[in-house]
């Protein structure tokens, strides 16, 4: 919990501790693993939103610090947070959109230094995707690694009073749980070194005891109550010495305690908007559900040895936690998801939507479009089908709950104290209702023949060609695998690991409707058969895309004649006659495609062209690959529930989508990923569309021009194999009649500027990229393409 002010009043009162990192040699350091990401100075990246994925080299730079650790012989214990109420006003979490349109400006002008430091202070780079692609690839590199079944500074505090650790590593915040000792830095590095802070030392110098502290940061403010008002000064009248200070809450904690100040607002909308968050704050201070080591039970902190604020007896018994206490958190969920929440089978936001009955998406995209809307609203028939997937497992009462579903547009902070209340919108929210009676095909899985199946393939990695292939196979062969898919029962395995995630696949490929709902073939799933394994998941997000309308050139569309995009950025260039240039709509779709295929990066930051059309096709990108990952997660959950004790058939990373260190666009994990790719393929791609320099400089101005990439030459041939590769599944889904002839005729005008380009400049793939799996379409093009 982060509480205005603390950090800075302590280093001022020279309450911060210097330590040597020797003193913490053969330690178990519990680490809030979000917080450490954020001290990690070299992940910061300004162009991260604009560019979608996450930065380059983030996977070395955490290795690095892996490393540190192992140096000093301290074991770290990552804990990520769980379930978690959002915050209740925009103290934290303002977008400052006024900035975000300067940062673009800036671009448009070509001062890219300007525009970083606007893009830095606006945007987050350690989002929900960026913290699910560290966990896993955490867990694959053999850490001790947990998500918190609620706050990750309650279960620390528990796993420091129970002594699972033996110190904690987090914001000074964690101070509120009453915690001995706090570490709020380490470098591992360049200065080997950590700084701590005490709690004794703090309160012995404040003249304060814990309940007075806990109530000085409530009216300091966290992101779960607003900062008591008499001690904001007038903006109009602030100065370097009339601006909020830190002991002035503590002054007010020591004159009274935080009920009485309670009764004194100047109105009842002031009193109305802080009381609420005091009071949440309190309980998520003293009850937050924790997993206890003693049972491995979730069940609220309550009172340990040093978390005591309001004994019940001597004897130290737990707490009473009010009754509406499942109103702040939600119901309480069955034990196997919480254990699969923890293990990182399953992130939270599923559980979450159970326990507190609603889905919401609060994070607003960089650039928000009306498409980046729609799609939003559309992908909710994924998140039915994931809750749809887990409904079965759970307890009658949540079968039968509603889950409403809220965008971010939804719940915006209102009035002057930025509390976030939600709008009153004349549409009918989306409500997703379990279904408990729909079920899935009866896949039967065994190693009998999943060992003939790779054989017979030729192939031992389980993925989504392999098992698209081996469902043709078993369908024009009526094949034991497509017999009985249809009828009612379970699916079932062989317990093995290749078994798991070939059921897992399938499942996904149903979801996806790749593969049809009586078990037969789709025109999709037949064309994406057989695109090449290292091509399949961006061909797939492509035809994702494609099918809910989103892929295309149409330039994108603000979401209100009131709230027009950047005027600077000319977005999108128009002819005379206010059309827009048929030539610029080939190059948005071609980019945009292209842009799929991930590029080797250097270990850097991105000083590069940052294109704002990519960055509102990325934000959609991202939401849709989330919906796939939970979509995966909720298959593999669903297995697991009916016998828990297969879980020890997933090996460490058997979610890490970190890339190999052979093949960039080859993750670890055993199921499918989706990992985020950069726009910087798509950037690359402008360029080259809108070169008009010789030839001869074309490969010598790219190098100069995108420092960053390690090879753009050749892997802007890879995006036009990619290219290709998409045309050949659309000419093969439209001769299929799927009906997208609208689709064809634009790829086909978007091709034929390609094609210009390609004989301009002489650019042509080279066959020495093809791999072995490619189509033979796609050979005789690359071969032929001189």
């Amino acid at each position: 919990m982060r509480v205005r002010h603390l950090q800075t009043h302590l280093v001022e009162q020279q309450l911060v501790n210097d330590g040597k990192l020797d003193t913490l040699r053969g330690l178990r350091i519990g680490i809030d693993a979000v917080f450490w990401l954020r001290s990690i100075q070299q992940l910061k990246d300004p162009f991260a939103d604009a560019l979608g994925g996450v930065p380059p080299g983030i996977f070395g730079f955490v290795d690095r610090e892996l490393e540190g650790f192992r140096k000093y012989g301290i074991t770290p214990v990552f804990v990520f947070q769980g379930i978690a109420p959002g915050p209740q006003h925009s103290m934290f979490v303002n977008r400052m959109e006024q900035q975000m349109e300067t940062a673009w400006g800036y671009l448009a002008r070509g001062q890219k230094s300007e525009a970083q430091k606007c893009f830095a202070v606006s945007t987050s780079r350690i989002n929900g995707d960026f913290v699910y692609f560290i966990f896993h690839h955490l867990r694959q590199r053999g850490c001790e690694v947990l998500m918190a079944p609620y706050f990750a500074g309650a279960q620390l505090a528990h796993f420091a009073e129970q002594q699972v650790v033996n110190a904690v590593f987090g914001p000074p915040g964690l101070l509120l749980y009453t915690v001995p000792r706090v570490i709020i830095q380490i470098d591992l590095i360049q200065n080997p070194s950590f700084e701590w802070v005490d709690l004794k030392s703090v309160l012995n110098k404040w003249d304060i005891n814990k309940e007075q502290f806990i109530d000085a940061c409530m009216l300091a403010g966290t992101e779960y109550c607003l900062t008591y008002p008499y001690l904001n000064p007038n903006p109009s009248l602030a100065t370097a010495s009339t601006k909020f200070q830190f002991d002035n809450a503590i002054d007010v904690a020591k004159k009274a305690p935080l009920i009485n100040w309670m009764q004194t607002f100047p109105s009842d909308e002031m009193k109305n908007d802080h009381i609420d968050g005091y009071c949440i704050c309190k309980v998520l201070v003293q009850s937050s559900p924790v997993l206890h080591t003693s049972n491995a039970e979730v069940r609220p902190l309550g009172s340990t040895s040093f978390h005591n604020l309001n004994p019940s007896n001597g004897r130290g018994q737990p707490s009473q936690v009010p009754l509406d206490f499942h109103e702040i958190i939600g119901a309480k969920l069955p034990g196997s998801l919480y254990y699969l929440m923890v293990q990182g089978v399953i992130s939270h936001k599923i559980p979450q939507a159970f326990a507190r009955k609603e889905w919401i998406d609060k994070t607003q995209p960089l650039v928000d479009t009306m498409e980046f809307r729609n799609l939003l609203q559309d992908l909710n028939d994924y998140r039915e089908k994931a809750i749809n997937r887990l409904a079965p497992y759970l307890h009658a009462s949540f079968q039968k709950q509603p889950i409403v579903c809220k965008a971010f547009w939804e719940q915006q902070p209102q009035g002057r104290h930025g509390n976030f209340q939600a709008q009153a919108e004349k549409a009918e929210q989306k409500v997703l209702m379990p279904d408990v009676n729909r079920r899935g095909l009866r896949w039967r899985i065994t190693s009998e023949a999943l060992e003939a199946e790779k054989q017979r393939q030729n192939d031992t990695r389980v993925d989504l060609k392999f098992c698209l292939k081996w469902h043709e196979h078993e369908f024009f062969g009526d094949g034991e695998l497509y017999r009985g898919l249809s009828a009612s029962g379970e699916p079932s395995f062989a317990k093995d690991r290749d078994s798991l995630s070939a059921l897992v696949h399938f499942m996904l490929l149903e979801h996806l409707e790749l593969i049809a709902d009586d078990g037969g073939m789709t025109a999709i799933g037949a064309a994406l058969k057989d695109t090449p394994k290292h091509l399949m998941e961006p061909c797939l997000i492509a035809l994702e895309l494609m099918k809910f309308g989103c892929l295309n050139g149409e330039p994108f569309e603000p979401t209100a004649q009131d709230k027009p995009f950047p005027q600077a950025l000319n977005y999108p260039p128009r002819l005379p006659s206010g059309e827009v240039m048929p030539r610029q709509k080939s190059i948005y779709l071609l980019t945009r495609i292209m842009s799929l295929v991930p590029m080797r990066l250097k270990v850097d930051m991105w000083n590069a062209d940052v294109i704002f059309d990519l960055a509102a096709f990325h934000a959609m990108v991202r939401i849709l690959k989330r919906s796939l990952r939970q979509l995966t997660e909720a298959s593999l959950a669903s297995v697991l529930m009916k016998d828990m004790s297969q879980a020890k058939l997933l090996p460490a990373g058997f979610l890490c989508a970190s890339p190999s260190s052979k093949d960039h666009m080859a993750p670890h994990g055993l199921m499918p990923t989706f990992m985020l790719p950069r726009a910087c393929m798509g950037i690359v791609a402008d360029f080259f569309l809108n070169y008009s320099g010789s030839p001869d400089q074309l490969h010598r101005e790219m190098q100069a021009k995108f420092p960053c990439c390690q090879a753009p030459r050749e892997d802007l041939q890879q995006a036009m194999v990619f290219w290709e590769e998409m045309r050949r599944c659309v000419d093969q889904m439209n001769e299929q009649g799927l009906g997208i002839e609208d689709v064809a005729e634009e790829m086909n005008a978007a091709n034929e500027v390609l094609r210009e380009m390609q004989k301009k400049l002489n650019f042509y793939p080279d066959t020495k990229i093809l791999r072995g799996d490619e189509t033979e379409k796609v050979k005789a093009f690359v071969s032929g393409s001189r």
